[in-house]
């Protein structure tokens, strides 16, 4: 019955459509198509991380806290709950974007990995929004800015040496350099493209540093809400 749960359904199909579209079209170059594979990828765990945190922070709003904290449920398994089913739709729609747009050139191994990494944006973001926002007007400013951060892993793209690293601190890049590996793993293989990492250091680093992010904003936002 909720509408934002809904939106979050009808989403990944609508993009699934949208994308299937753009590829489709011949305007576009194989450098053109590789970077909307990944836009598309990622952005999917930015998206519904910002649907998480305005989620709960509705329910501070509502008073939801508080009604929980008189109840037998523990309010941080409530809020954990909400936050990994989120985290598991964020994964869902990334298989359904990928299946509607008919693979995109990757692996579904490791397209369904790169979506759990990518997914863990969700609970990142969740909390960010939350341990920044005291109303909903201060939690639309902190979700604009996280959502500011999905330009960075894009931008990397177009950077296979050093300089990629000045983009690492997004939580998105390294799920985002994960899928360009893959996308380029023809010209790796023939000596043409040479990447700083392969796609098991990006998925593994990328794994340890998002965790480390979850649970410091898990943290920042027990200590001033819970």
């Amino acid at each position: 019955r909720d509408r934002m749960t809904a939106m979050l359904l009808v989403y990944p199909i609508m993009v699934g459509f949208l994308g299937k579209y753009l590829l489709e079209n011949q305007n576009f170059d194989e450098n053109g198509i590789n970077l909307l594979v990944v836009t598309l990828t990622i952005i999917s765990g930015m998206i519904f991380g910002s649907m998480a945190g305005f989620s709960i922070l509705d329910d501070r709003d509502d008073n939801v806290f508080l009604s929980i904290q008189i109840s037998p449920m523990n309010v941080r398994f409530y809020v954990w709950f909400k936050v990994v089913f989120i985290y598991v739709l964020s994964v869902l729609a990334n298989l359904l974007i990928f299946i509607i747009m008919g693979g995109l050139g990757l692996e579904l191994l490791d397209f369904i990995l790169i979506s759990m990494l990518i997914g863990l944006q969700v609970p990142i973001n969740a909390f960010l929004i939350n341990a920044l926002s005291s109303n909903k007007v201060e939690g639309f400013i902190a979700m604009k800015g996280s959502g500011f951060l999905i330009i960075f892993p894009i931008v990397s793209f177009f950077f296979l040496d050093w300089k990629e690293w000045l983009f690492a601190f997004a939580p998105a890049f390294w799920g985002a350099k994960a899928v360009q590996v893959s996308l380029f793993a023809k010209y790796i293989d023939s000596g043409l493209v040479s990447m700083n990492l392969n796609f098991w250091m990006y998925l593994g680093i990328g794994f340890i540093y998002n965790l480390i992010l979850t649970y410091v904003m898990y943290n920042v936002f027990k200590h001033k809400y819970m």
